[in-house]
């Protein structure tokens, strides 16, 4: 048979709308989900083709989460026809998981059958009246761990995206998820109950429900996820953020003293800072295939840095929350940027490019920067909405939804930045009133002309 979990994915490009916001992470799962179903519907309907023109008289179906094979057999022991006849039509339960590995079993499991029937030496054995199958039913934590990638991915097209992601799930596994007991609802939900800290909780509970998930255990885990309280972030302000920008520099001088191979490096940090802070870009977005030809390319007048589409949200071009930085922070700089380009990813393993963002937060602490590399993005959304753009065209700029600009830049706007906003808006409309007494002004002095032009013309007639 051909290796159809292989190529249920190659014709799919999930939506690049996951910006971490609940109606980007659903939009993202339902179009998986939709091709999935599809894919899983279309063999189904082939494996029966394929069972039909072989003429085997055995056909599958697939219901709730799993694969049963139908066919007319003799009766059951302690079985009868309602028409006294020696034959009935039975679905016959394997424990076949209704996926693509589970539909090739079930394709080989219905030949055997159909042998047995023109045979005419079917028997119903324990296989057939399902006691195998509730033996083997369960797995244990461990077990499934062991099994984790494979389970995950039968559903997921692999992207370095979703690997990123299935890492971080798996760290989460390791530590929460494993024993010897049977993975149940129940199980579940006592590991769970068993971590401490909330704001490790809703991440467990969201690999918890992917375990069940990958298992077709059906769970209501509401009430298991605490309330969301953000943590307290003290956004910097743009002086702030040029005021740390050379402690890159300090850093380095200080901590690699005659090791001539780092005594730069300063430099590919402070570049990666700039980028961050000027662009507002995620950290993954500075350093994974960067368009860096294109950045310092002469055609390039509007200043623009390129997103790769393997990043989070797919590509986009971004332009400059503040242009004067470019040259504050000397971001077309060549031996930074060579310096980057030789840092970037640009092939491998999603563990190689989370290596290489968490080393950039790592140097920000190392380097005593006053907060983490996120908070320049979040600074430039505020920014953006302080400068009055409008909230689709910063939005777009940053690469996520509305709504979730709308939210960062609510939750991080801090006292100071309210005090700006209204003095902002104060300051617009006393120009405003301005505005409209000169133009009152203007309309009286107007009529007042007009006036005057009607009697010289009508002293003239005279």
């Amino acid at each position: 048979m051909k290796d159809i979990q292989g190529e249920v994915f190659y014709d799919f490009e999930p939506p690049a709308t996951t910006d971490g916001s609940y109606l980007g992470q659903k939009k993202h799962t339902d179009a998986t989900k939709k091709h999935l179903q599809m894919k899983f519907e279309q063999e189904l309907a082939q494996v029966n083709q394929r069972l039909k023109s072989g003429n085997t008289k055995v056909s599958i179906e697939s219901r709730k989460g799993t694969i049963q094979l139908r066919a007319t057999l003799p009766l059951k022991p302690d079985d009868n026809h309602p028409k006294g006849k020696d034959k009935k039509q039975y679905t016959i339960s394997l424990g076949i998981p209704a996926n693509f590995d589970g539909l090739k079993t079930a394709e080989e499991e219905a030949y055997e059958l159909g042998k047995l029937i023109a045979r005419q030496t079917f028997t119903w054995t324990d296989k057939y009246l399902g006691v195998q199958a509730r033996k083997n039913e369960g797995i244990t934590f461990d077990e499934f761990f062991q099994e984790f990638e494979k389970y995950y991915f039968k559903t997921r097209k692999r992207t370095l995206k979703s690997e990123g992601t299935f890492l971080n799930y798996q760290r989460r596994a390791k530590t929460v998820f494993r024993g010897k007991e049977i993975i149940t609802e129940r199980t579940v939900k006592e590991k769970i109950n068993q971590v401490e800290y909330e704001a490790s909780k809703r991440i467990v509970v969201t690999v918890g429900k992917i375990i069940l998930n990958c298992l077709d255990i059906k769970a209501d885990m509401s009430g298991l996820i605490p309330k969301h309280e953000p943590r307290i972030r003290d956004i910097p302000d743009d002086d702030k953020i040029i005021k740390n920008y050379q402690k890159f520099q300090q850093h380095f001088l200080q901590n690699v003293k005659g090791q001539k191979k780092y005594e730069n490096n300063w430099k590919l940090y402070q570049l990666i800072y700039g980028l961050l802070a000027t662009y507002g870009l995620r950290p993954r977005e500075v350093v994974n295939n960067p368009d860096l030809q294109w950045f310092v390319d002469k055609n390039n007048i509007k200043n623009t840095f390129k997103v790769h589409n393997s990043n989070k949200t797919g590509y986009r071009e971004v332009l400059p929350f503040v242009p004067e930085w470019i040259e504050l922070f000397e971001l077309k700089e060549p031996q930074s940027l060579k310096m980057l380009e030789e840092y970037s990813f640009k092939d491998g393993l999603a563990s190689q490019l989370a290596a290489k963002t968490n080393n950039i937060a790592g140097t920000f602490k190392r380097s005593g920067i006053e907060f983490v590399p996120y908070d320049l993005r979040h600074a430039c959304a505020i920014r953006g909405h302080l400068q009055g753009l409008p909230i689709k065209a910063a939005a777009d700029n940053l690469g996520h939804s509305i709504d979730e600009h709308t939210k960062t830049y609510q939750r991080w706007f801090g006292l100071e930045n309210r005090y700006k906003a209204f003095n902002q808006t104060f300051e617009n409309l006393s120009e405003l009133d301005k505005f409209k007494d000169e133009n009152a002004q203007l309309k009286k002095r107007i009529t007042e002309l007009e006036t005057e032009l009607a009697r010289y013309k009508l002293n003239k007639m005279m």
